[in-house]
């Protein structure tokens, strides 16, 4: 069961912040006073820290943390071992009683005006998620990541939302869920929020805090970037090309015209995918002049 503090029954926080967590304790004092730094009022907040069995004290750190902190009300919840965020993350959100969701990773920062900036956005766009770009920090220095406007086929080439995205509470409820088929669960997320009507807004400038370290998740998904990648698309079917999800069914099946592409890229042009090199190898006439499968 979780534990909680706060009210409840009462009116929705505005905004509800789930942090999963598996031995990031290090992290957490900082990631939380991002949480308070914020241009809002945290008696506004909720945090929900979701703990995969962490083993150096993260959850008891967190819980005395929280209890000191002015947030309207916060909740903790200890998992058995998971070992994936989405999962973590699912288990967070659907504790969550906010307006509006945020799934932030301990060892990340937001900017003092991510909130404001994201809230503003949402309320003149009528969007239901709003992206920003962010600081890449590997500890020798930071790198600036500035994200381009929202459109399906980018969305669908490379994941251009970071997974701290603020999100109406409505992208939840109608359905999309971190899935573990893929180690880029966070696209695939917004890949599913996407078929289901999400509209989504760039907020200008950098809002957040990125830490790159061997230790993240993210990179050691990218050892299985081409499995997980097809993944993506074969669950996601009608957000891709034809030529795209015959390049996933053949990657996965080993064929090798079907090659990885791109790290991070998933191929979304038919030149791309290695099709016309297997149709040409199959009936000895070369690449094919037309766009249809064979």
């Amino acid at each position: 069961m979780p534990r909680r503090n706060g009210p409840e029954g009462l009116s929705r926080p505005l905004v509800s912040v789930v942090i999963p967590c598996h031995d990031y304790a290090r992290y957490l004092p900082q990631c939380l006073m991002s949480l308070l730094n914020q241009a809002l009022d945290p008696a506004e907040l909720e945090v929900v820290f979701v703990d995969d069995e962490s083993s150096d004290g993260s959850l008891e750190l967190a819980r005395a943390l929280l209890g000191q902190m002015p947030f309207g009300s916060w909740q903790s919840l200890a998992l058995a071992r998971v070992g994936r965020p989405g999962p973590v993350r699912n288990a967070g959100l659907a504790l969550a009683r906010g307006e509006h969701l945020l799934c932030l990773d301990p060892d990340d920062q937001l900017l003092p005006g991510f909130l404001t900036g994201c809230l503003k956005a949402l309320a003149r766009t009528r969007a239901d998620v709003a992206y920003s770009g962010y600081f890449e920090d590997s500890g020798a220095g930071r790198r600036e990541v500035e994200p381009p406007d929202y459109s399906p086929l980018l969305l669908a080439n490379q994941n251009i939302l970071h997974t701290a995205s603020l999100m109406r509470r409505a992208v939840f409820e109608r359905g999309a869920r971190y899935r573990s088929a893929t180690a880029y669960e966070d696209w695939d997320f917004w890949i599913q929020a996407a078929q289901q009507g999400a509209r989504f807004v760039r907020v200008a400038g950098p809002l957040l805090v990125y830490q790159l370290h061997g230790q993240g998740y993210f990179q050691s998904a990218q050892k299985r970037d081409g499995e997980s990648k097809a993944r993506i698309v074969l669950d996601n079917p009608a957000f891709f090309p034809p030529w795209t999800r015959a390049w996933a069914r053949g990657l996965l099946r080993g064929e090798p015209w079907a090659e990885p592409f791109g790290r991070g890229l998933i191929p979304v042009l038919r030149e791309q995918t290695g099709l016309d090199r297997r149709q040409g190898a199959e009936d000895g006439s070369g690449p094919p002049c037309g766009n249809g499968l064979p």
